[in-house]
């Protein structure tokens, strides 16, 4: 189970307290007993026990179903399958049985159930463990007597409810009247009990045993719950009658067993997880319970193969199940195990031969890690196409679990495929094979302890058994019905009630197989549900004081700290960010196909974000790009942006930047602005420096392709030497009409033509929608003192600035603006007055419009 932390420190007022110590008492005097009442006490289900037939080859004999109870004498007897209870000296046994007269089964009446049983109790006097198998051990007890009959008598409860109150000895008269018996043996031991005919020969057709009690306490007659256990559980019920429908045989609510699990992962520790397995509401006719690390099978060479279910049946038993939580004095709980899980992407070598990927795994304990690679993003296993790994580690330690990119028909899984990645690791895992119970109607596997309680996730590999149709199944009465209702694999988990199965008879899926069902004593997961992400970005960022100058772009890493590389998609936005290392590295995994820069910044930001653009310590300068390590090969600006580079099914490695500390400062930047003006349609640069120091001029750049491809627009001459602050401004006019994102970088040129740049500002410009029928120009032609311009669609023009230009192939105006209409005709009048006669081109521009209109000057 996973850990959950709760805490809950409320104060209970007196009122409260009393009335919680009340509830403890009446709770005390109706639930002592160890027996049938801890399945339910409801007349209208049959949780009973069954003694198995003298017979070695029918499917109710010991063959079959063990030897629970089973006298030591019967052949070949088996005393692992034994009932006990655990006493430590000077406590007392209590205990009852009634057994049925008669019961039906397929129709069939059993009515040779009506004469007396003897039960006897013993002891193994050379051996105090858990589980002593001499065979024929020292009797302690031995009563023969009516265990069928109406009523109740001595050893025989009257009815479900006086067994599941307990020993009248005890509770008074709720109770049945107990034989018992006290260890008086000096030691805590197992006692274990056997039912036979008097004269101690097995009881030929087997016993049903209905209402049933086995109750320790000690001297003061305090009851000692958890002591009561069997490893391999002989259960008789009713079968179904309608596929998927509850009846009045079927098993209690709570009908299930409590399961210690040694934290060694086989058998040889000392403190315990525990588990509680419910397969309410189910029927099986006669049916076996028992537990183990394995599964069904134990030899198979492979765990996988060993807990598949399996056709037939099976007698791999291992851990005790108990009624009750196994008492802690005994069966103490283990520490909660720890487990990590980390699942990495990366191409293979060489570039272009797909990827591959790994689980790398961190546990404290001994367990199973089942790794499921889902290609079709369906969230569970489908054969031919998904794969499972699963590998079993008997130490703790670190591991890894490799998946070499192909699925299960040895295709290569290209990049950007739907994949999800579920890996579990299951630390002790307890199996639960059950064999011939013919409808389940779905199975609870409960953590109890260490950590909270809280239903686990269940697993199953079903397989090997013939399902609906298939050859080997057995039919169901009603052939419209669904036998096998689960999946036939899920690795992945499900939580219960789940594992389901049914049948109208002794028929379905699961007759006469052994159908096993799986948790973690305690487990850890990590399931990751995406694209199919190998693809990696990767390079270094130097100390490189001659950058591209020599054609190379290499280093010592540099010393610059804080900074970041930032993956920058087409629309400007962050893919992805990682810190460069202390050794001058960066490594982003798991980009997806596409076109990218790298931009080198002291920012990081979340993905999704806007690029916020290169940044650099102060003191630091970029000195160079480039793609690769080969000479005069995919060199780039020394921008702080390398790109673009393209990911198709390839990553990208040797994305290297160079740096280099700024030893004599030509300026000191002190800030730039970059603004649209949407009244003017131009970009309005500013920026400011506190120190020239042999300055030419500063020469503008812009690109308008994602921050690269820089292209000079203008220039502005420097005053050169200066302690003073210095303000320089640029106007942009003449931006595309397309609009969008613009980049702005200054270059600072010295005397020497040496230079440096400055940082990286954008503007979002908007697009000019060039039109053709808002305005008209007349009359036209004219003389230029008389041209004048109306607006043809009122509802082209709102209000707002009028931006206008005249040209043509010898002269080009200023750009000027009017506010209104009124002003709009004086302007352009002085505005051609310059202009002699000829062709004229006027530009109106307002608010995202232009249009151009011919004019002819005579």
């Amino acid at each position: 189970m996973k850990k959950h932390a709760t805490r809950n420190s409320k104060r209970l007022f007196p009122f409260h307290l009393i009335m919680v110590i009340l509830l403890a008492v009446q709770l005390n005097q109706t639930s002592l007993a160890e027996g049938s009442g801890d399945w339910g006490t409801a007349t209208n289900r049959r949780s009973w026990l069954w003694i198995p037939a003298n017979s070695s080859n029918n499917n109710g004999g010991y063959g079959s179903r063990g030897y629970m109870m089973m006298p030591s004498k019967t052949n070949n007897y088996n005393a692992a399958h034994r009932m006990y209870v655990y006493v430590k000296p000077g406590e007392t046994v209590y205990w009852g049985f009634r057994n049925e007269e008669e019961f039906d089964f397929l129709g069939f009446n059993y009515y040779d159930n009506n004469e007396d049983i003897r039960v006897r109790w013993f002891y193994d006097d050379t051996d105090t463990g858990f589980f002593p198998d001499k065979r024929y051990g020292v009797p302690v007890d031995n009563h023969y007597y009516d265990a069928h009959s109406n009523g109740g008598i001595q050893g025989r409860p009257a009815n479900a409810q006086a067994a599941a109150n307990g020993p009248s000895a005890i509770v008074g008269t709720t109770g049945y009247d107990a034989y018992s018996f006290t260890n008086d043996t000096g030691e805590a031991r197992a006692f274990w009990v056997e039912i036979s005919r008097n004269n101690g020969d097995p009881i030929s057709d087997g016993l049903p045993i209905s209402f049933w009690d086995v109750t320790v306490a000690n001297a003061a007659k305090e009851v000692q719950p958890g002591r009561l256990y069997s490893k391999y559980w002989s259960i008789l019920n009713g079968l179904p009658r309608e596929a998927g429908v509850v009846n009045d045989r079927a098993f209690h609510n709570d009908f299930g067993f409590y399961v210690p699990v040694d934290d060694t992962f086989g058998g040889m520790g000392d403190t315990y997880f525990v588990k509680h397995a419910q397969f309410p509401n189910s029927n099986g006719g006669f049916v076996n319970f028992f537990a183990n690390q394995d599964g069904p099978r134990n030899n198979q060479g492979s765990h996988v193969d060993n807990r598949k279910s399996i056709e037939g049946v099976s007698s791999n038993y291992q851990y005790p199940l108990f009624l009750n939580d196994p008492d802690l004095e005994f069966w103490p709980t283990t520490e909660e195990p720890s487990a990590t899980l980390n699942i990495t992407y990366e191409e293979k070598d060489t570039t272009g031969n797909g990827g591959h990927a790994w689980v790398d795994i961190d546990i404290s304990l001994p367990g199973i890690v089942d790794v499921l690679i889902d290609l079709n993003g369906n969230g569970t296993y489908d054969a031919g196409t998904d794969l499972i790994m699963s590998e079993k580690y008997d130490a703790s330690g670190e591991y890894e679990i490799y998946w070499d990119g192909k699925d299960a028909n040895e295709n290569v899984v290209t990049s950007g495929s739907p994949i999800g990645v579920f890996a579990a690791v299951i630390f002790s895992p307890v199996h639960f094979p059950v064999y011939d119970m013919e409808q389940s109607m779905g199975i609870t596997i409960t953590n109890v302890r260490p950590g909270d309680p809280e239903d686990n996730t269940i697993y199953w590999d079903d397989s090997l058994i013939p399902r609906d149709g298939e050859n080997g199944f057995e039919d169901l009465d009603d052939n419209s019905k669904t036998s096998a209702v689960s999946l036939p694999v899920n690795v992945t988990g499900e939580a219960g009630d789940s594992h389901v199965w049914h049948a109208d008879g002794n028929n379905g899926f699961s007759e006469r197989n052994t159908i096993n069902t799986w948790a973690a004593s305690y487990y850890t997961e990590v399931n990751e549900d995406d694209e199919y992400r190998y693809l990696t970005f990767e390079g270094n960022v130097y100390d490189d004081d001659d950058g591209i100058e020599d054609g190379l772009i290499y280093g010592q890493p540099t010393a610059a700290e804080g900074l970041h590389v930032l993956i920058v998609d087409e629309h400007d936005e962050v893919v992805a960010t990682v810190p460069v290392s202390p050794d001058g590295s960066y490594f982003i995994d798991r980009v997806p196909d596409g076109s990218y820069n790298a931009v080198l910044s002291t920012t990081t930001v979340a993905p999704g974000e806007q690029n916020p653009g290169p940044q650099l310590p102060e003191d630091w300068e970029n000195t160079g790009a480039q793609l690769g390590t080969e000479e005069d090969q995919n060199l780039h600006d020394p921008s702080g942006i390398l790109g673009v580079l393209t990911l198709n099914n390839t990553s990208v490695r040797e994305a290297n930047f160079g740096l280099r500390v700024m030893a004599a400062l030509p300026v000191i930047w002190q800030d730039f602005d970059a603004a649209f003006k949407a009244e003017q349609h131009s970009t309005q640069l500013a920026w400011s420096v506190s120190k020239e120091w042999e300055n030419s001029h500063y020469e503008i750049e812009r690109s308008v392709d994602g921050a690269s491809g820089f292209q000079k627009i203008g220039e502005v001459k420097a005053v050169g030497w200066t302690d003073e602050l210095t303000q320089y401004q640029f106007t942009d006019n003449a931006l595309p009409s397309s609009g969008g994102k613009l980049y702005y970088r200054l270059k600072q040129v010295n005397l020497d033509n040496s230079f440096t740049y400055g940082s990286l500002r954008q503007v979002t410009v908007p697009k000019i929608t060039l039109t053709t029928d808002a305005w008209q120009a007349y009359p036209n032609p004219s003389a230029s003192q008389e041209l004048k311009l109306a607006l043809l669609d009122g509802s082209s023009y709102l209000g707002g600035s009028i931006r206008l230009r005249a040209m043509n192939a010898l002269n080009k105006s200023a750009s000027s603006t009017v506010d209104t209409l009124d002003d709009l005709n004086p302007q352009v009048s002085k505005m051609l007055q310059a202009f002699g006669n000829g062709l004229v081109i006027l530009e109106v521009k307002w608010e995202n419009n232009v249009q151009y209109l011919k004019v002819l000057l005579e």
